[in-house]
């Protein structure tokens, strides 16, 4: 009757230690595509449930001996169910830590403009996926000047360097949580800044345009490159498609004002475009 007892507290005891690592790892399995709170949430749920199975597998062992003598091997039973159970734990987080480094990888490779470094379409369709439906959005549209002139002159190889450049450049303006710079096109990038009033869209395109066109030293080639951009505002239920479609409207009436100014969608009247003077002019 007392090895039956022990027998049954042994494999609930097992039962036990499954559970608990099979509960962990479904707690953990989709831990990189959570936001930061529900990463908090969770992991506060897998020690509590660590925890809960390491101590119910200490009441059930101290059960099972508490009316037999060590020597008849419950106590090497449960120490090895003890120690299985920690191996098991252990191995999963080593294989949670692998698998979230590999996904991390992929995501940026999916996700990051090569030549860049700054994300890429298929960031920006994520940005979109994850976005709220009432997000207060300015979306800026920026366009390079006589890329596609410099790019068929000189080659390839110094459009790419020209792009690497300006990438590097854009990358001081994105803002972890608040700002998103993506590459859309060849020469052609997209910045979207939350909780952004059309006064700050306006200054920050001033910044980006004043940092952009510059004079730029590609390697045997010295260019004097200026920029273009389009802005527009969401109102209301956001539309992807319709915001950028205005700023790149907005992009094109910039171009046809003159090369380093920015347009506003359907600008007023009272606001003038603004063009950045420069001495140097492109070689």
């Amino acid at each position: 009757m007392e090895e039956a007892r022990n027998y049954m507290l042994t494999i609930l005891s097992l039962l036990i230690g499954v559970v608990t690592v099979y509960s962990a790892y479904r707690l953990t399995r989709n831990f990189s595509r959570q936001q930061q709170r529900t990463r908090a949430v969770c992991s506060s749920l897998v020690v509590l449930v660590i925890s809960a199975g390491l101590g119910g597998m200490h009441l059930l062992g101290r059960r099972s001996l508490s009316g037999s003598a060590p020597e008849d091997g419950s106590l090497f039973m449960a120490l090895a169910l003890y120690l299985l159970t920690l191996a098991g734990i252990l191995y999963l987080f080593l294989r949670l830590r692998q698998l979230l480094g590999e996904r991390e990888q992929l995501k940026e490779l999916a996700y990051r403009d090569t030549l860049t470094g700054l994300l890429n379409k298929n960031g920006l369709d994520h940005f979109w996926d994850h976005c709220k439906a009432s997000e207060q959005l300015a979306v800026l549209y920026l366009d390079l000047n006589r890329f596609k002139s410099i790019n068929d002159t000189l080659g390839h190889h110094t459009g790419d360097l020209l792009l690497e450049a300006v990438g590097t450049s854009l990358q001081q303006f994105t803002r972890k949580g608040k700002r998103h710079i993506f590459r859309v096109g060849g020469d052609e990038f997209v910045i979207i800044a939350k909780r952004c009033s059309r006064k700050e869209a306006e200054q920050l395109a001033l910044k980006v345009l004043e940092y952009i066109t510059r004079n730029y030293k590609l390697e045997a080639q010295e260019l004097f490159v200026s920029a273009s951009v389009g802005i527009t505002m969401s109102q209301g239920r956001l539309n992807p498609k319709r915001l950028l479609q205005e700023a790149d409207t907005a992009m094109y009436n910039a171009k046809q004002l003159g090369s380093g100014r920015y347009a506003v969608y359907k600008q007023e009247s009272h606001v003038p475009p603004v063009k950045l003077v420069s001495s140097s002019r492109a070689q």
